[in-house]
């Protein structure tokens, strides 16, 4: 498999067992939050650096509609006991440092894009 893949697969694990109260939706609510950004930015960049206009009107856009599209989405696509016991069993037997590597590497992914989404908004000033 791609490593952007084997990325993802790991990112859902992490996020599974992040917290122990409700995995699943920690999942499935990350998920679409990151999606979401990382769609926001494509479109602001569409947006910006070239001659299409794609980014919605906010007077008349309905992003409850987006993010609820986007949470059945992520539910459709992700949410597979059988695929969660085989990211368990792919990613159970990691060590220590790994485990500790891992979630470095998970944070800064997504803290990544929030901050990149926030320095779009800054630099042009939406």
């Amino acid at each position: 498999m791609l490593p952007l893949c084997k990325f993802y697969r790991y990112l859902i694990y992490r996020l599974y067992h992040f917290r122990d109260d409700t995995p699943v939706v920690n999942v499935m609510i990350t998920l679409t939050v990151v999606h979401l950004f990382i769609i926001l930015n494509i479109l602001f960049i569409i947006n910006e650096f070239t001659t299409f206009k794609v980014w919605p009107d906010f007077t008349t856009f309905k992003p409850q509609l987006f993010v609820i599209l986007f949470i059945i989405l992520n539910y459709l696509l992700f949410y597979n006991k059988k695929k969660w016991v085989i990211y368990d069993n792919e990613f159970k037997n990691e060590t220590p440092k790994q485990k500790k590597i891992g979630l470095i590497f998970v944070l800064l992914y997504l803290i990544g894009i929030i901050i990149i989404s926030f320095i779009f908004l800054i630099c042009y000033g939406l």
